[in-house]
């Protein structure tokens, strides 16, 4: 193959993605102008006229254009490399180099040399038969790599920015330039600092954008939960990575019901979805408390908590001795409890935390760790009654230090609702396990609501009831739950697969793939594993610690999660929202590269 420029057209020696370009190009869509080159031989055109015309007019972006990225079966998705900024010979061959980096030699590998828009914004397209989504990045080459959090996401139609219109078009001359095929379109679109839109790649999709929602449909209607025609539903994988125990399903709803300023949450087909994000809540306080976080983060220390594990104790205890005719009181006092620990969470830590910028992490002193050994008898391993806790509590001799600064007892507070939404969950989980050893049910008693353990210590036999719900978890936790919910339909791009928010330094070690904490802690990986879980939560940062893991992996969390700031502080080296993470054999070695965002299996021989 000789050098071809993209916008003489497509020719049947281009790879699928140099092909897929050239076509738009002729289609009249406005592609960057460039060339294409044999990639394995493509250093010896450093000095072609052609590359120094383009250098000429600014800077390029040499890109991958391999023999198996971009085909009508297969995406080869987040493989191959781009590389920005090549304005020269020199920097060209080093670009081809990283590119090829150890890959075996295939004639049919090509590279793309392209001008370099300077992007004020980059957007991810899926274009399905029916509706086209968009997410929409910053301007940074990184941006595509998967690394990066989006700062919409949802339907093309409701993007809210002024390059709308000019997106739309050209989606529109894709839809008549290109076959959808049965699944759609994979777009990559540049928005310059003139709100012109730019095609960077066209690629089909080779599955569907949401294989699960069928599923989900399904199961929401066999557990009777409406899905809701109008309105934002985010998956709270933040805290709840796994399916919620009817128990706790049910102290959701009423939750939803009674306390609505908590942001609406919503339990559907056994997940749990809110119309505002925790850390969102705050939007909604504007009244903010004249109390600061460090006056609020002292009343938490030496009055609320303290409190609450008085009460914790006292509730515990009680259910101990508790005859069968004073369980239903010991529920109500419970649940009292819990519901006056949301109160506190509401009315005074968030209002305290707003506006206080979260301290830089000091890892010599990570404050997500700070005051823990103290609530670890009853933190749960996940955020549901029904969970067991992490540990034996040890009581320290002295009281935690707490911050001096502003910005560091926002953050300390940002960790210790931790430690209030355990002593407040805490009696409700007391009085669920001494129903359990008085009824025989065991563990079975946490598919039952408070109102039914009493019907139960009453004689009520609810074996069909228990039954059913067992078998709706084990379904729920088979699901590909969607991570957003737009007007009753799912919405949102999964991120690139086995690409993720990068953090701390790249590592290679065998994978080790955990279901839960509960797996993690019965069986503690190697060290120098990576550890592969659904999601990074406090009792998991403090299992990790713990065992001296230093590397993980996780499908879910952004950059705005606790998950992010429990990784600086504990300068972990991770991936968060690494999408088809837990789809790899356990014990493959892998490469957690922190540099490109991307977990790479090794070939084994």
């Amino acid at each position: 193959m000789v050098m071809r420029w993209l916008h003489d057209g497509p020719r049947p020696e281009l790879a699928p993605k140099a092909a897929q370009l050239a076509r738009a190009a002729a289609a009249g869509l406005d592609v960057p102008r460039g060339v294409v080159l044999p990639l394995h031989d493509a250093a010896r055109y450093a000095d072609d006229p052609g590359l120094r015309e383009l250098w000429r007019g600014g800077p390029t972006i040499v890109r991958s254009a391999l023999a198996f990225e971009d085909g009508a079966l297969h995406s080869g998705a987040g493989l191959g490399i781009s590389i920005g900024g090549v304005r020269d010979p020199a920097a060209f061959v080093e670009a081809v180099r990283e590119i090829a980096g150890g890959r075996t030699r295939d004639d049919a590998d090509q590279v793309i040399v392209q001008a370099e828009i300077i992007a004020a914004a980059r957007l991810v397209l899926a274009c399905e038969p029916t509706r086209d989504y968009v997410e929409q990045y910053d301007g940074s080459l990184d941006a595509f790599s998967g690394g990066a959090t989006p700062t919409y996401s949802g339907p093309l139609h409701a993007w809210p920015a002024p390059a709308q219109p000019a997106a739309a078009a050209v989606v529109a001359r894709v839809r008549a330039t290109f076959p959808t095929g049965a699944h759609g379109l994979d777009l990559e679109l540049v928005v310059d600092g003139h709100d012109a839109v730019h095609v960077v790649q066209v690629r089909p999709l080779t599955a569907p954008l949401h294989p699960g929602w069928p599923a989900f449909v399904a199961a929401a209607a066999a557990a009777g939960d409406a899905i809701p025609s109008r309105g934002v539903l985010v998956l709270d994988v933040e805290h709840n990575p796994e399916p919620l125990s009817y128990a706790h399903a049910s102290l959701v709803r009423d939750l939803a019901r009674l306390r609505p300023r908590t942001g609406g949450l919503v339990p559907i087909a056994g997940w749990l979805y809110t119309r505002v994000l925790i850390r969102d809540l705050a939007d909604r306080h504007v009244e903010a408390a004249a109390a600061g976080p460090r006056e609020v983060l002292l009343r938490l220390q030496r009055e609320i908590l303290p409190a609450a594990r008085t009460l914790h104790t006292a509730v515990a205890q009680a259910a101990a001795a508790a005859p069968l005719e004073a369980i239903a009181a010991l529920f109500d006092r419970a649940r009292a409890a819990f519901f006056a620990m949301i109160d506190v969470y509401v009315e005074q830590l968030i209002p305290a935390r707003r506006g206080h910028t979260a301290l830089a992490p000091d890892p010599t002193d990570p404050l997500c760790l700070r005051g823990r050994a103290d609530v670890l008898d009853v933190l749960p391993l996940s955020w549901d009654v029904a969970a067991d806790t992490v540990g034996a509590r040890r009581v320290l001799a002295d009281a935690p230090a707490l911050p001096n600064d502003d910005a560091g007892a926002a953050t300390l507070l940002r960790e210790w609702d931790d430690h209030l939404f355990a002593l407040g969950l805490a009696p409700l989980a007391a009085v669920y396990r001494r129903v359990g050893a008085l009824t025989g049910l065991g563990r079975d008693v946490f598919q039952l609501t408070t109102d039914e353990c009493v019907a139960a210590l009453g004689g009520r036999d609810l074996g069909a009831e228990i039954q059913a719900r067992t078998a709706q978890g084990r379904a729920a936790a088979l699901l590909m739950p969607p991570g957003r919910i737009v007007d009753g339909e799912p919405a949102g791009i999964p991120s690139r697969w086995l690409h993720g928010l990068p953090f701390g330094a790249s590592v290679t070690g065998p994978l080790a793939q955990r279901r839960d904490l509960a797996h993690l802690r019965a069986a503690p990986p190697a060290p120098g594993s990576i550890v592969v879980l659904p999601a990074l939560t406090a009792p998991a940062a403090i299992i990790l610690h713990e065992l001296g893991l230093t590397a993980i992996c996780c499908e879910h969390g952004g950059a705005m999660s606790h998950a992010a700031l429990m990784v600086r502080e504990l300068g972990l080296s991770a991936l968060l929202g690494c999408r088809g993470a837990r789809t790899l054999v356990d014990g493959t070695t892998a490469e957690l590269d922190t540099r490109r965002g991307v977990l790479r299996p090794r070939a084994t021989r």
